[in-house]
């Protein structure tokens, strides 16, 4: 029995396993499917359903945010025999040009220190499976939404470790981490993906994710919730069928 995915038994989980980061967008996603039944409801922030795509057996689980919780739900998702795992979240784009509602796949990942150097040395590079971005990728351009591949950044922090400046008074400034990556390549930043792409190295499954942008941070221009909503199902939607080869 899992820690955490109470519920969850090896042989539960469909041939892919979308993970995300909002609990609310578990049903969003399982709107699509057929003979959807619920997994894990009740434990924090891990709800996951399984149910039928076109009639390929798929799953959905929610992590969370961070790579703290991230690290959990993927790890029980492999202890039960997870086949192939893409993160379908968001983030905030780093590099001018890249409009909020823009879809961004990262084909690997910096990151900042810290609990990922237990796994791997900070020289371990966090990417993508190269042949199941590619087929995301190609299913994204049946769609109306511009696509944009590349390098991002995952943190550990919302606002420091992203460069952002709360409303608190403080006497240390807050650091200028987008004037320091955008030029060395970073299209944009989150919070999960590295830890998906360390662990699917490390574990032999193929992983890539799906990102939409819901703020330009160049401007601080965000994606209304409505059309935040109807982009991530869209998106989801496209995963799918990529992975699935339908």
């Amino acid at each position: 029995m899992s820690i955490h995915l109470k519920g969850l038994k090896s042989g539960d989980l469909g041939e892919v396993t979308l993970i995300v980061g909002d609990p609310g967008r578990v049903d969003l996603i399982a709107s699509l499917w057929d003979n959807v039944e619920s997994v894990v409801d009740t434990s924090r922030e891990f709800v996951l359903k399984i149910g039928e795509f076109k009639g390929r057996r798929v799953s959905v689980c929610s992590t969370g945010i961070g790579v703290g919780s991230t690290e959990i739900a993927i790890t029980e998702l492999l202890e039960n025999d997870a086949k192939m795992i893409i993160r379908c979240g968001g983030c905030g784009a780093w590099r001018d040009g890249i409009a909020p509602g823009d879809i961004i796949l990262n084909s690997g990942m910096a990151r900042s220190e810290g609990m990922l150097s237990a796994y791997v040395p900070m020289a371990y590079p966090a990417v993508a499976d190269p042949l199941l971005l590619a087929k995301i990728h190609n299913s994204l351009l049946n769609t109306t939404n511009k696509v944009h591949v590349g390098i991002g950044l995952t943190s550990e922090t919302y606002y420091h470790g992203q460069g952002r400046t709360p409303s608190i008074q403080t006497r240390f400034a807050t650091p200028k981490l987008i004037e320091y990556w955008e030029p060395r390549g970073i299209l944009n930043c989150e919070m999960e993906t590295a830890v998906l792409y360390i662990l699917g190295s490390l574990y032999n499954i193929p992983v890539a994710n799906c990102l939409v942008v819901h703020v330009s941070r160049s401007n601080e221009k965000w994606t209304s919730d409505e059309d935040y909503q109807r982009l991530h199902k869209a998106a989801a939607e496209r995963v799918l069928v990529a992975a699935l080869n339908l």
